[in-house]
C-alpha cells in the first residue's frame, strides 16, 4: 500500500521567512569589517617577520661564503706548508743518511 502525502502549501510569508533564516545562518558566519582589519593587520605583522627573517638568512648565507672562502684559502696554505716542511724533511734525512720512510707523508702531500 503506497502511502499519498499531501503537499503543504507554502505561502509567500513562509517562503521569505525560510530565505531570511537562510540569509541570516550565511550572516553569521560571514567575515566582518573587523575581521578583515585585524586580518589585514596580522597579515602586515606576518610580511615584516618575513622580511627580517629572509635578511637573516640572507646575512647567514654571506657569513657562510666568507667563511668557506676562509676556510679554502687556509686550507691551501697550511697544504703548501706541509709540502716545504716535507721537502726538506726528506732532504735533511737523505743528508743525514736517517733512512725514514716517507712513503705514509709523500702520500699525504700530493
Amino acid at each position: 500500500m503506497v502511502k499519498i502525502r499531501k503537499k503543504k502549501n507554502i505561502t509567500l510569508d513562509d517562503l521569505a521567512l525560510m530565505v531570511g533564516e537562510g540569509f541570516n545562518e550565511i550572516s553569521e558566519k560571514m567575515a566582518t569589517k573587523t575581521d578583515i582589519a585585524g586580518l589585514s593587520g596580522r597579515m602586515d605583522r606576518l610580511e615584516g617577520r618575513m622580511g627580517k627573517l629572509e635578511h637573516k638568512m640572507e646575512a647567514l648565507d654571506s657569513s657562510v661564503k666568507n667563511y668557506l672562502e676562509l676556510s679554502d684559502k687556509r686550507y691551501l696554505e697550511l697544504r703548501q706548508t706541509n709540502r716545504v716542511i716535507f721537502k726538506y724533511l726528506k732532504l735533511i734525512a737523505h743528508k743525514a743518511k736517517i733512512p725514514v720512510d716517507l712513503a705514509e707523508l709523500e702520500s699525504l702531500v700530493k
